[in-house]
């Protein structure tokens, strides 16, 4: 039989896969993903529950079944932690998880809500993070400034090496991240304007702790990626570009273009970082 770019590997189904890694991706879950214990034990009982009644061979299959069981949330979620999981641990080639999950797994959709936030809003909260002391005040505007997701603020502030940050220019600044989101660990960097960078330095921040520092109403850490995201893509930042800034890169990206997009990143951000450090400051 010729096998199709979403068939799982060898022989292997999805069922083996999870018969052996469940144990694994419980503990990845907590450790790695930062689930919720709620989420974690929801994603476990839905998957054990979808692995027991079918066998998934392919895309397809995946697919006709999440069907069949009215694509619960839980179940069409779980499958994608789980696609992402075993990628990460290369236990399941990266590009086939990835076509399996865009093509194959969809929600349903259940009052979901996208939350955005004007620059007038990420002001408000700023100036209210600010009483908050100083060390809440370099985790939100690490956050606003670099696009990255919070997790890998927390890592940054907790590791920050002042030796590893790289200058740019009279503008910017970068510091080096590895972060394990797609595959195996893979080098992204940590934009931000240089004089915020002059004033990091390593302090002890607790993820489950900085989850708080940067609410005010709508404002969160997952708006201000969103934020970021739009900031620059109405700045004329390629999406690409934005990808990559964001550590949202793929691997395959990342391993073609990886010093081109440095460059292409340098030139983008060096361009819009005064229109940031703007917002900020209340002047756009």
């Amino acid at each position: 039989m010729n096998r199709g770019p979403a068939d799982l590997q060898g022989s292997k189904t999805l069922n083996e896969l999870w018969a052996r890694y469940k144990g694994e991706f419980e503990e990845w879950l907590s450790i790695s993903r930062k689930v919720s214990e709620k989420t974690r034990k929801d994603y476990m009982k839905a998957l054990s529950y979808f692995f027991v009644r079918y066998t998934i061979k392919t895309g397809p299959d995946i697919k006709k079944f999440l069907d069949k069981e009215g694509n619960k949330r839980n179940i069409a979620n779980g499958l994608r932690v789980f696609l992402t999981f075993l990628a990460e641990r290369d236990y399941l080639d990266y590009d086939i998880a990835m076509i399996i999950k865009k093509r194959f797994i969809k929600a349903r959709q259940v009052g979901v809500k996208r939350i955005y936030i004007t620059d007038q809003e990420l002001k408000e909260a700023y100036e209210e993070v600010k009483k908050r002391g100083f060390k809440k005040q370099l985790l939100f505007e690490l956050l606003v400034f670099t696009g990255l997701r919070l997790t890998h603020v927390v890592e940054l502030m907790n590791t920050y090496e002042p030796d590893n940050l790289y200058i740019v220019n009279d503008k910017i600044a970068r510091y080096p991240l590895m972060i394990v989101d797609r595959g195996n660990k893979k080098a992204y960097w940590a934009y931000m304007p240089l004089e915020l960078a002059k004033k990091l330095t390593r302090m002890k921040v607790n993820y489950k702790s900085a989850q708080d520092w940067p609410q005010y109403k709508k404002v969160s850490a997952a708006t201000i990626r969103k934020w970021f995201t739009t900031f620059l893509a109405r700045r004329g930042v390629s999406a690409e570009v934005i990808d990559f800034i964001q550590g949202r890169a793929p691997r395959s990206v990342l391993e073609r273009h990886y010093l081109n997009l440095t460059v292409l990143a340098d030139e983008a951000y060096s361009r819009v970082v005064d229109e940031l450090k703007k917002v900020l400051e209340g002047e756009l």
